[in-house]
């Protein structure tokens, strides 16, 4: 991917199964050979669907955060989230940056 890579957001929020659908809906983005980084940011109650100690399964040029706010208000410790999740500082700072730098935008 370069620099002039499209992005696009899917924002999980409400179920923790939504992950696995966002994963999913990532995995769909690349097979259609649209060519976009994905950035999967993750928020609120779904941010349970991020813990444990199994690995995500993560598609190509695809990130996945968590907000590291919802973690501290859910008592959530960083260490417990699955291998290959990150954190961003804020969800909805990175959202607005990612759409300010016209990323697209999807709700799962």
């Amino acid at each position: 991917m370069n620099e002039n890579t499209r992005e696009v957001i899917l924002h999980v929020a409400d179920d923790p199964a939504d992950v696995q659908r966002a994963l999913d809906a990532a995995a769909g983005l690349h097979a259609a050979g649209l060519g976009v980084r994905v950035r999967v940011i993750v928020n609120g109650p779904a941010l349970a669907g991020l813990t444990g100690t199994d690995a995500v399964q993560v598609p190509e040029h695809t990130e996945v955060a968590a907000c590291s706010v919802g973690l501290g208000r859910r008592g959530i410790d960083p260490g417990e989230l699955r291998p290959e999740v990150g954190t961003v500082p804020s969800a909805v700072t990175a959202i607005v940056h990612a759409q300010l730098a016209d990323a697209a935008y999807i709700r799962i």
